[in-house]
């Protein structure tokens, strides 16, 4: 179960991140928008009930290169 909440997460970051690209590139949207998206996006993880820290700070590290 938690191996198909992950495959869904960085999924959704992946959508996200593809939609950010083509709103730069009409120059849409804000850096400080993007920033609170992400910043919402990493707390989503940090509380997300069913996966477990190690699964959470896998994820945290596959999107952001850092850890919790």
């Amino acid at each position: 179960m938690s191996e198909e909440i992950k495959t869904q997460i960085l999924h959704a970051w992946s959508r996200y991140v593809q939609q950010q690209s083509r709103r730069y590139a009409k120059n849409e949207g804000s850096s400080q928008q993007h920033e609170d998206a992400y910043r919402l996006f990493k707390q989503g993880i940090k509380n997300h009930a069913k996966l477990s820290k190690k699964e959470k700070d896998e994820l945290l590290v596959s999107i952001t290169g850092q850890p919790a």
